[in-house]
């Protein structure tokens, strides 16, 4: 596994409350060397970040595949990339490819055949909008040379039907020394890293920040989730989501934070003193030096509250039931006297955290 690029920290292995290891440059004790400060600067200036994704894995027999390639290239329609440079515009050379991987990985795989095993891996790299597509494709030829090439088969293609550039790159699943490619989180940062160092060195402005050190501790949603709230479905685990916030909102006194969640709170408190480490050891350099450690600290200043999803909507939901029973609110929280009923709920901030009505009791 390749190390981080000039990481300005290394997030722990749990998260019980140990202090994030800082990574100096290497010279006196707590020098910070030019790439980690251009790193720093980079983060608090909220660079857009590059995105590497798995979206998913072909399985079992010929259609599964065939189906994903025609998706990524619209049936053949848009010209697709391999990793030998061949460029592919005809559905006829696209089923030809699906049948040597198909075949390719039967004979290739260690360990018993399974009818279920993967035959692809489905990647897609992208960038925030306005950033030029010709650019996040060529830096995501780059990024498949260097990460795939010698290693395993691949198959590149841009999309441009939505705001968001990207490419859908599609690799065999078995390499060329049998193994089957399993990405972990550790290999997928080290990988957007990569990306966003490719899209910098054609001139595109891009981070590859693990999300805890922005201050963000929600996950994206499942994309079946996702799915199914683009869609307007009220999925489940959203409706017991919004039961567990709404007992905890009524409770006399506020639920005591679980362990996880207390481990949450741990890791963002140590995040944050990692960067102010780095703060007060710029303090003792030149103007530039001193100018980061001011930006560093306001960056600090306005990350968000590490609040879980059910979290947040339990403080939006008492703060409502306090406004509706008379009692004050804290400074710096609206005053909306809207009682939480079935329009409280889309009318207040915590809607953005999922869609549906605030259940009724």
């Amino acid at each position: 596994m390749a190390t981080h690029e000039d990481s300005v920290w290394q997030l722990p292995g749990t998260v019980k409350g140990r202090d994030v290891k800082l990574k100096s440059g290497g010279g006196k004790e707590g020098a910070l060397s030019a790439g980690a400060k251009a790193r720093l600067s980079r983060i608090v200036k909220r660079t857009p970040e590059a995105m590497v994704k798995v979206t998913g894995r072909s399985r079992g027999g010929s259609g599964h595949l065939k189906s994903h390639l025609d998706y990524i290239t619209r049936n053949g329609k848009l010209q697709a990339e391999t990793q030998d440079g061949e460029k592919i515009t005809e559905r006829a050379r696209l089923r030809d490819l699906h049948d040597d991987w198909l075949l390719a990985n039967a004979a290739e795989a260690r360990g018993r055949p399974s009818l279920n095993a993967a035959q692809s891996v489905a990647l897609i790299l992208s960038m925030p909008p306005g950033t030029p597509p010709d650019r996040v494709e060529m830096a995501a030829r780059s990024w498949a040379r260097e990460t795939l090439s010698g290693r395993h088969d691949w198959i590149m293609a841009r999309h441009d039907d939505t705001k968001h550039p990207h490419v859908h790159v599609t690799v065999r699943a078995v390499g060329y020394d049998g193994r089957r490619l399993a990405p972990g989180p550790d290999d997928l940062q080290v990988w957007r890293e990569r990306f966003a160092r490719e899209l910098r060195r054609l001139g595109i402005e891009a981070e590859a920040t693990p999300r805890q050190a922005r201050g963000v501790v929600r996950k994206m949603p499942k994309a079946a989730i996702a799915g199914m709230e683009r869609r307007g479905v009220d999925p489940r685990v959203r409706q017991r989501e919004r039961q567990a916030a709404e007992h905890e909102a009524r409770a006399p006194k506020p639920a005591q934070p679980r362990d996880w969640s207390r481990d949450i709170q741990a890791r963002q408190d140590s995040i944050r003193r990692a960067y102010l480490d780095h703060a007060n050891a710029l303090e003792r350099g030149d103007a530039a030096d001193r100018r980061l450690a001011r930006d560093i600290r306001r960056f600090v200043a306005d990350m968000p509250v590490a609040l879980t999803r059910r979290q947040a909507l339990a403080v939006e939901l008492r703060r409502v039931l306090d406004q509706r029973h008379g009692k004050a609110v804290p400074v710096g929280v609206s005053s909306d006297p809207t009682p939480p009923d079935k329009g409280w709920y889309r009318a207040s901030p915590a809607f953005a955290l999922g869609p549906a009505k605030w259940p009724r009791r």
